[in-house]
């Protein structure tokens, strides 16, 4: 006699949950909120927690095949190392984010001096030809 690992349920409000999130997630990318790239560690793991969701079997082999005895106890441990992945790749991200905005800050500032040195000296300029001429200008 085979139990089912998973109640029918549970099953059917997981892989309702995850088909929702699924379609935030690409309607986060047609909106252009989230970026192709980006998107595809989450649908990838959208669907193979479908998988899992629909194919509870997976779980369990995986988790024996790794060495657990316990498929909740893998679960964990595959929830726990994804977690600490993802942290590390958006910090690795926002450190080259931080970068790039502190290169452009610095561009920024060097033509923005070199914008008033050239305004500066067409003024000098225009000030030279107009008191030249020995014109007064009429105000």
């Amino acid at each position: 006699m085979r139990t089912d690992l998973i109640p029918v349920e549970l099953q059917v409000v997981s892989i309702l949950v995850l088909a929702a999130f699924l379609l935030w997630v690409v309607r986060l990318v047609r909106t252009q909120r989230l970026s192709l790239r980006d998107s595809l560690v989450w649908v990838v793991t959208t669907v193979v927690a479908t998988a899992v969701a629909l194919f509870p079997g997976i779980l369990v082999r995986a988790a024996h095949l790794l060495g657990f005895q316990v498929a909740s106890n893998a679960l964990f441990g595959a929830a726990v190392l994804y977690l600490a992945v993802n942290v590390l790749v958006n910090t690795v991200a926002g450190s080259q984010n931080a970068a790039r905005i502190r290169r452009l800050a610095q561009e920024c500032a060097s033509l923005r001096a070199e914008l008033e040195a050239e305004r500066a000296a067409r003024g000098a300029a225009d000030r030279a030809v107009s008191g030249e001429g020995g014109a007064n200008p009429t105000p």
